[in-house]
């Protein structure tokens, strides 16, 4: 039987609400928690839908011996790409994905310094506000500007474009749809979420967390809440969460099912 397989890369970040959702649509899910040595998928085969979930790591330790699975899930993202298959990457997830198109990944950094200046970055941990410029896209259907969602990373990167192959005739004019679509961006990281192809969907952010994945990663990455917001950055995280979290699981529900069903993979 075909089914979704979710990559895990660490113990404190696995599916969330998205398992019981996918469930509910008739869809088994299996995950692989790679940090203890599962496997990633070798091929396609019975997999009706990949979702690769976040992690401290990026896509500068692929090569590292400490993480040999992040290599097997680029080469398994390149072949989902090359057949557009339903595939979802969270925060790590979506950044794989961007590499695996050949799209740069980077820190992400404040925008408007000038030349000379060095780069100063600029890490999102915690509540901040997204827009949806690609409100009329499927996928963020019934999301409004504003909607509070859950940050935590260091890097951003390029929207991933399509590439024609080698030695094809120039492109008519004018030229085709790039093949990627833009649908959600922050104040200072406008790269936030987007489509590739048709079926493939990277989200920076975490839309898919229960309170008890929230308090796991506050539990796992202290350090980062000290260096991106103080002594006092876990209290304010979870005073956040008594405020945001309602609103923000019904926004993350409803992206689940505009996934499944725009896709019609249940």
């Amino acid at each position: 039987m075909s089914k979704a397989i979710v990559l895990q890369h660490v113990a404190h970040e696995g599916p969330g609400r998205l398992d019981p959702i996918l469930r509910d649509f008739g869809i088994p899910v299996e995950v692989r928690h790679l940090y203890k040595g599962d496997e990633v998928p070798a091929d396609l085969d019975g997999v009706r839908l990949l979702i690769v979930m976040g992690g401290p790591m990026g896509v500068a330790d692929v090569g590292n011996e400490k993480y040999p699975f992040l290599a097997k899930e680029i080469a398994l993202l390149q072949r989902c790409i090359a057949q557009d298959r339903p595939t979802l990457g969270i925060c790590l997830g979506a950044q794989l994905i961007a590499a695996a198109a050949g799209a740069k990944v980077y820190p992400n950094v404040k925008a408007g310094a000038k030349p000379e200046d060095p780069p100063t970055p600029a890490p999102e941990i915690g509540w901040l506000p997204v827009t949806f410029p690609g409100t009329t896209e499927p996928m963020v259907m019934g999301m409004t500007d504003g909607a509070m969602m859950f940050h935590w990373h260091y890097d951003t990167f390029d929207l991933p474009k399509l590439t024609p192959p080698a030695n094809a005739p120039p492109p008519p004019a004018p030229p085709p749809p790039s093949g990627n679509a833009l649908l959600s961006s922050t104040k200072s990281c406008k790269n936030q979420a987007f489509r590739f192809k048709n079926r493939l969907f990277g989200f920076q952010y975490h839309f898919e967390l229960t309170l008890s994945d929230i308090e796991k990663i506050l539990s796992a990455g202290n350090e980062d809440v000290m260096k991106v917001l103080g002594p006092h950055g876990a209290t304010q995280i979870r005073q956040e969460s008594g405020r945001h979290y309602p609103r923000y699981a019904r926004l993350g529900e409803k992206i689940v099912g505009n996934f499944v069903q725009f896709l019609k993979v249940y």
